[in-house]
């Protein structure tokens, strides 16, 4: 997996949810990587829906990878854990 790829999606999605989740990179290994999603999306229903958007974004720049789970770290904030296929 590329790095570089990643920052990038990461980079769109926040350029248009920062508002509601922000992204933020904070694991990365050849097999996976898990990413911290903070702001007032938590609050609403379907959140997870923003962890599964950046699958998409990634698809789209030419990564395949698989979402495993998320679990809570603060108030507003979750990490999503992703794996590469």
């Amino acid at each position: 997996m590329k790095r570089d790829v990643l920052e990038d999606a990461i980079e769109s999605h926040n350029e248009y949810k920062s508002a509601i989740a922000e992204a933020e990179l904070v694991d990365f290994n050849e097999d996976g990587f898990k990413v911290k999603f903070e702001g007032n999306f938590c609050l609403s229903c379907c959140m997870d829906e923003y962890f599964i958007d950046l699958i998409y974004k990634l698809e789209e720049l030419g990564l395949e990878v698989d979402f495993v789970d998320f679990h809570q770290v603060g108030e507003k904030a979750f990490i999503a854990e992703y794996y590469t296929t």
